[in-house]
Parts: C-alpha cells; structure tokens; sequence
C-alpha cells in the first residue's frame, strides 16, 4: 500500500463519494423513520469507519456529540459477533452501556462493507436515540434507575439482519420488551434499510472506482491531510494552563450535595491536554457517562468547535488532544453504574472547556451558554393501552463574544442547531395545548456585548399525563467573560388546576399531571461580554412563578 502513488484529485473525488453516501444516508434516515426525535429532532448521526473502526466521515447536520465516539462500540459488536462470522448483508445492533458509555437509548445499528475482493473494508454505522427500550418506567429513564439494568435491555452484537434477511425472533423480542413497540420497531425497520443502502452505495460510489488497496491508501492520505492540518490550528492557539469550575444544582437527585466539575488545559505546541482528574467519583444516580461516551466525546466537541469548526470530522483531526481521566469518576464510570440522565453535565463540560481558555484569552471564546438539556418527556397513555410520548429539549441562550452579542435561542453546545419539535406536530400527537412560546427579554447578562436570549414556553395538559424532567445548572449561572454580566438562570414549574402557585419540578420521574395542570419552562439567556459601557438599569422583569399566567 506504501508504494501507491496518491492523486490529489483522486482523492479529492474520494473524499466527496465517502461524502455522499453519508449524506445520503443522512437524508434517507429522517424521511424513513418513525420517531419524532428522529425524523425531526435529527436526534441521530452516520458515520462511515475503516475495518479497524477509525472514523472516515460523519453526517453534518445531526448532534455534534455523537463526535468520532461509535468506533469502541462497533469494535465491541464485533469482538462478540467474531469478524469470521459476519457476512454481506448484516446489520447488527449494540447499546452496551459500560462501552458506549451513555444512555441505553442510544442504539447502534451497524453493517460491514466489503472491497473487491469481499473482504471487509470498514462498517457504516447509525447511532440513534431510540424512544424507548424498556426498563423500569417508558422511555427507560428514571431518577430513580441505580443500575443500568434498570435502564432497558441491553444490546451486545445482535444481529437482527442476515444476509440481508430479516430474523423475526429478533424483531419480536424487541418488541417484547419496550413499551412503544410501534415506534420502535418502525425505526428499527428504518435503521436496518438504511444499512444496507449505505453498503449497496459504498460499492457503488467506491468500491467499483478503486480497489481496496488504492482505498486504504486514501483513507490515510485524508488522515495525513487532516492531522498536518489540526496540528497546525493548534499551534496558533497561545501555549499556557487553564482551569476552570462550576457546581451542579445538587448530586443528581434533588437534595444531594452538589458536584464541582474541574477543568484543566495544557496547551503546549501542537497538542492540548485535557486533565479531567478531580472529577466527582461515579454515582448510584444515573448522571454517570463512561471514558468514551462522555468525557472523551464532550472534550472532542469543545477541541473540534474550538480549532477545526468547519472541517469534516474523521479520527485523524482528534489525534492533538489527549484527555486524562482516570477509571472510575462519574464521567468514567465503570461496572453497573446508571446512565440515563448522562447528558446532565455534558453541556456544561463542553463550556468548561471554553471558559478554561477565556479565563486568561477572553478574546478566543464565547461566554457561558444555557448549558442544561432542559430535558422533558411527556407520556400520555391511551384508552387502547398505546403509550405516546413526546420528548424535547429546551432551547436557550448562548454567551456574547468579543466581536458581538450571543445568538440564540438555540439548543444547547451538544446539539448543535437541531430543531425542537413544531408546536403544531406536539399537539397532533399528544393531548397538549401550548399558550405562550414567546423570547425572554432581559434574560441575557449584560455587557459590552450582551448574552442571547432564553425563552418561555406554557402549556397545559389537556388529558392526564406523566412526565420526566431534567434541568440544571439553576444555581450557578451562565458566566460572563471580560467583565460581562452572567446570565439569569431557568427553571421547570407546574400549576395543578384550581392551583393558584407554581411548584418546581426541575427533576422528576413520572410525575403525573391531571388535565388542566400548566407546564412552565424557562430557559436560561446566555452570558455577557465585556465591561458594561454603562451601569446596567434596575430592570424589575416580572418573572415570578407566584405571579401567574
């Protein structure tokens, strides 16, 4: 392979066919799908990797936190399966918490692509939010989960597709043991079809232009290209120590002490180390992530945002950043440890990274964004038994920078600018009547440049329903950075019918609300930029749960 002399148009036109069967599958995945979360939320991503599950290319335009991170699962799914025994044609699946390393909703579906010579060249896989997978409540995640075999079933290199046919004893356990079945099994079927539409079309876009030698030959060429590039991003940055801190609400269940996250950069020449040692140790409370899936992951965000934002991410372009975490903190968690609330502080630890910097580079980042999921998932059971449930994250302001205010609202540093759910789409599926989605003025911290906006939304329940909330980072707000004011917190409140007082719910697990009951969120502004160039005015907004609708 050494002695292949590579191109720079070929590879050029190999880049863009790798490109093109990802953003095919991208597009294929959100008209085929059956949830919600998927279709519309693009709570989902594609990813193309080599036979030893190195990243080639990822879809652009879903979550950025399914960054470069599918490649130990699949590796995983296939030390299980055995390499010998996977054949043309299959799709298999994998969720395996102590590998991924997040939530058990999380579900790799994932096939071999074969060269010329029906040897394997690498996998397409598609991790996707699935809505439910069992467990002790719908939707699989529960405050009160203590092990992650409270979460839902656990999926280990299981083929539900063989040479291209479909085992029915699969599908049917699946089934069996998730209380959407419809939903489920749709996006199954969805995800599988997809697979193999991304094999067909890597021997097509691929395979029948260039052997597999001449493949692997660009597949290191785009790693060269990609790592000189990197490098040389890196070494721009000033060389020096950062840190940075903030606290949670509490330990991830009302009531608990609060954890102080720790941040510490090293910035030498071309590489940034990340030491993330003084981590809270894992919890009983499922806010745990593993190495990979959450430490790793969030630090890949801030590294790519940070250096490299337009770039297609391949492994190659994370080869600068080592992050140093020892086995056994809440964001290394090892054993049984829960992980449905994984995201909890994922936002928030991508934002660590930026206020590391900007504590001494101000110039470089932004300010604190909304930082919290602000997650919520509402069930509504039927009269036949059907349970439907709509999930949403809540979106917020991001921090003011040195050259202008936050932007917003928008979903957190995680998702990058995915869309929540249409009111109007809510509303068709579940008993729910929204009342105000309106901006929340003022919310931004104040500045040279101020922070963007957070928003209000109310909504009553007009059947009973049962909800799930998660929402942080009330207590300690979004930072200013260079003397701008920090942003106004947000929060989750009810109002029961007849009630004349808002009572908070900021994490809870199937709360159950009778109809006529008002939802409330509030979602946090971003933080300010800069001195004030002015004393900021006494503002009296209004914004008082006690005060009403």
């Amino acid at each position: 392979m050494s002695d292949i002399r590579i191109d720079a148009l070929d590879l050029e036109l190999f880049r863009h066919a790798v490109g093109s069967v990802v953003d095919e599958l991208d597009v294929n995945v959100s008209r085929t799908a059956h949830s919600p979360i998927v279709y519309d939320y693009k709570d989902y991503c594609v990813g193309i990797l080599t036979a030893d599950f190195r990243l080639i290319g990822q879809s652009k335009l879903n979550l950025p936190f399914f960054l470069a991170d599918m490649g130990t699962s699949v590796a995983d799914a296939v030390e299980v399966i055995g390499v010998e025994n996977l054949r043309p044609g299959d799709v298999f699946l994998h969720n395996y918490s102590p590998v991924s390393g997040q939530q058990s909703n999380h579900v790799i579906t994932a096939t071999p692509v074969y060269d010329e010579q029906e040897r394997i060249a690498g996998y397409v896989a598609i991790r996707t939010h699935w809505v439910d997978i069992g467990g002790i409540v719908p939707g699989s995640i529960s405050w009160d989960a203590t092990s992650r075999l409270q979460e839902g079933l656990q999926l280990r290199g299981l083929r539900v597709v063989r040479e291209g046919r479909v085992e029915p004893e699969v599908v049917a356990t699946i089934e069996a043991n998730t209380y959407m079945p419809q939903d489920v099994v749709g996006d199954l079927m969805a995800l599988t079809a997809a697979c193999l539409l991304g094999a067909r079309r890597w021997k097509e876009e691929v395979i029948h232009r260039w052997p597999g030698d001449e493949v692997a030959a660009f597949v290191e060429a785009q790693f060269a290209d990609s790592r000189r590039f990197v490098r040389e991003a890196v070494s721009r940055l000033p060389d020096g120590e950062y840190a940075a801190s903030v606290r949670t609400d509490d330990g991830g269940r009302p009531g608990t002490p609060p954890l102080e996250l720790k941040v510490k950069l090293e910035i030498r020449g071309d590489t940034i180390v990340v030491d993330l040692s003084d981590l809270p140790p894992q919890s009983d409370s499922p806010i745990n992530t593993g190495a990979m899936g959450g430490a790793i992951s969030a630090m890949r965000v801030a590294f790519k945002s940070l250096v490299a934002p337009e770039r297609v991410a391949d492994e190659a372009l994370f080869e600068p950043l080592e992050v140093r975490i020892p086995p056994g903190t809440f964001l290394s968690a090892t054993g049984m440890a829960p992980m449905g609330h994984w995201n909890m502080t994922m936002p928030t630890m991508i934002d660590l990274f930026f206020k590391a910097i900007g504590s001494v580079h101000p110039e470089l980042v932004a300010a604190g964004h909304h930082a919290t999921m602000a997650g919520l998932m509402v069930f509504h059971h039927t009269e036949t038994g059907e349970v439907r449930m709509s999930g949403s994250t809540q979106i917020g302001g991001f921090g003011a920078h040195a050259e202008g205010d936050g932007f917003g609202p928008l979903n957190t540093l995680m998702h990058g600018d995915n869309q929540t759910e249409p009111m109007e789409l809510t509303e068709a599926r579940m008993p729910m009547r929204f009342h105000t989605f309106r901006s929340r003025e003022g919310s931004g911290g104040d500045g040279l440049h101020r922070g963007g906006p957070g928003v209000e939304r109310i909504w009553e329940a007009l059947a009973p329903v049962t909800i799930t909330t998660l929402l942080e980072r009330t207590v300690d707000p979004p930072w200013g950075l260079a003397g701008g004011q920090p942003g106004k917190t947000g929060g989750f409140w009810v109002k029961y019918p007849g009630g004349d007082t808002w009572t908070a719910v900021n994490k809870v697990t199937s709360l159950p609300l009778p109809a006529g009951t008002l939802f409330r969120t509030w979602s946090a502004g971003g933080g300010g930029w800069g001195t004030p160039p002015t004393a900021p005015p006494d503002e009296t907004t209004g914004e008082s749960p006690e005060h009403g609708v």
